[in-house]
């Protein structure tokens, strides 16, 4: 939100009024991204197997993976998770882009595909999904900087803010610190029990309680996960990152050429 009008390529809105009156809402977001998370688990060779692993252990799949992760850590002598997946490059608009590309024809592209069919490689499918999520989200953050917004902290809800591998992995590729509020579980009901008592706070005149003040009030202190320290882990990061953005570009001009390839080719056309 802000107090002006702020109007980012590849964001929607902004909108004006339609949270806190006075201010504009600008909407930057991923498509799909717990879905992107399961897709690509389960169409891997070693799901069934590691699915089996993680009931037997009573966790649910992504629980066991970043355990499984931890490990592989241990036993390869990694300093990071992140370091485990430094050659695999997994770009993830399988269903289009939303922001900051607004681009429905971007599809998923992946570097660093192996005959391996273990849990030890499906936790490196999974590790990087997160990734992407984490690099597309700061990419969204930057062009949003960019237009003139002032995005220093990141508000997380929804059930990912469980998942505490993908909360260190946001907050050290974004290089900002992520909050995850205390009602994980309950952000619609806690979110409309804050327009109650806006409601529930008019006078006989019809004045009403602002709905900030609401939100403060009614907010309890939740979690912070702070940036990583770890100063080769961000450097290996931003390379990933650039890399990340090859990625995104190089699709784009891929398919340019190919079109143009096709352009006169009268059968091509109709297709």
């Amino acid at each position: 939100m802000s107090k002006d009008a702020v109007f980012v390529p590849g964001v929607w809105g902004p909108y004006r009024d339609v949270l806190i009156p006075g201010h504009w809402l600008a909407e930057g977001g991923q498509s799909a991204t717990g879905e992107l998370l399961r897709h690509v688990v389960d169409i891997h060779p070693a799901y069934g197997e590691t699915n089996a692993l993680a009931q037997a252990e009573s966790k649910n799949i992504y629980e066991y993976l970043n355990s499984h992760l931890a490990q592989m850590v241990e036993k390869q002598g990694a300093p990071t998770i992140s370091y485990l997946g430094r050659h695999f490059f997994l770009y993830g608009d399988l269903w289009g882009n939303r922001s900051p590309v607004a681009d429905a024809n971007m599809k998923g592209a992946v570097i660093g595909l192996s005959s391996d069919k273990s849990t030890d490689n499906l936790a490196l499918w999974y590790y990087g999904v997160m990734e992407f999520i984490a690099m597309q989200t700061r990419q969204i953050i930057e062009e949003m900087n960019k237009a003139g917004h002032v995005i220093s902290s990141i508000f997380m809800s929804g059930s990912q803010c469980q998942n505490p591998v993908l909360m260190d992995l946001l907050a050290t590729t974004c290089d900002m610190p992520v909050l995850i509020p205390r009602y994980v579980n309950a952000a619609v009901v806690h979110g409309a029990a804050m327009l109650g008592a806006k409601a529930g706070s008019a006078d006989e005149e019809g004045r009403t309680e602002g709905l900030w003040s609401i939100m403060d009030r009614m907010s309890k202190p939740g979690r912070l996960v702070k940036p990583g320290k770890n100063k080769n882990e961000k450097t290996l990061l931003d390379a990933k990152y650039g890399v990340f953005l090859e990625q995104c570009r190089t699709q784009q001009e891929y398919r340019k050429k190919v079109d143009e390839a096709l352009s006169s080719w009268p059968e091509a056309q109709k297709a």
